[in-house]
């Protein structure tokens, strides 16, 4: 089982030093977020150093608000979505992750248009309006999607994604961003059904995990968290996913505890 992890790179990094340190720690493929934005010598310099110590890029994402698409609320609006998949070719990697959007104020914000016609019909817009783009880079759009968002539920994911009906279009698994706290005891049925779901689709597959702070909730390193990993990862073997997987919120100097320990999990289940 090969995997990633996800981290934030900005054009001051010492990449070199970066991929080094990834790899030392048993990954072989990284995630990239540029919450500064990403020009072609900052790709180019990246794509140089994975190469160097045997990494792929396997998607980079800016994760714009295609429903406030003027917004940058993790460092890209959607117009310059448009430019980070035009360096996907210089980064020999095929995959740009976005979230799937909500009209709320703040992101993660409810809105009551998240959930019906208006919410739905904006993001299919958005989508299809990628496909040129998407079609010119041989790329794959990876929605996040999330249970404030227009898509908050597995089986409203794998409708929109069989509407949608593209090859350019995938999705993210990610639990922690379809359970909502209050579903948070279910995890043992949710969490199956909710593969079982959305395989068709998936893209990507992150490993992250969830806890309240205060009453809300935060993101958290794999372990250190309330996910029912048993069941996540089993639900992944049963499902015959083949995608890339990387883990996620992880700080560089935790991240090969949280690669033993996911890799634990899928031992047990004998996922490969």
């Amino acid at each position: 089982m090969q995997l990633g992890i996800r981290l934030e790179i900005h054009p001051g990094d010492d990449l070199s030093r970066l991929a080094d340190m990834i790899a030392s720690r048993g990954f072989g493929a990284l995630h990239a977020h540029f919450p500064e934005g990403c020009d072609r010598s900052l790709a180019r310099r990246l794509g140089r150093a994975c190469a160097h110590h045997g990494l792929s890029v396997d998607a980079i994402s800016g994760y714009a608000n295609p429903l406030r698409p003027d917004e940058a609320p993790m460092g890209s609006t959607f117009e310059q979505l448009l430019d980070l998949i035009d360096l996907l070719p210089l980064l020999d990697a095929r995959r740009i992750v976005s979230w799937s959007g909500s009209f709320g104020p703040g992101l993660f914000d409810e809105h009551p248009d998240n959930h019906g016609e208006v919410g739905w019909q904006a993001l299919q817009q958005s989508v299809e309006d990628l496909f040129p783009v998407l079609d010119d880079a041989e790329a794959i759009l990876v929605l996040d999607p999330y249970y404030t968002h227009v898509l908050s539920h597995p089986n409203e994911v794998a409708r929109f994604c069989a509407e949608i009906n593209s090859p350019y279009v995938r999705v993210m698994l990610d639990p922690p961003g379809m359970l909502p706290p209050e579903q948070w005891d279910h995890q043992a049925e949710l969490i199956p059904l909710g593969v079982r779901a959305l395989t068709p689709y998936v893209g990507m597959i992150q490993f992250r995990d969830m806890r309240l702070k205060h009453g809300a909730f935060e993101d958290a390193p794999p372990g250190h968290g309330v996910l029912d990993y048993r069941a996540f990862v089993q639900a992944i073997s049963d499902s015959e996913l083949s995608v890339p997987m990387f883990i996620s919120h992880t700080p560089l100097d935790q991240a090969a505890a949280a690669r033993r320990f996911v890799l634990d999990h899928a031992h047990a289940v004998q996922l490969r």
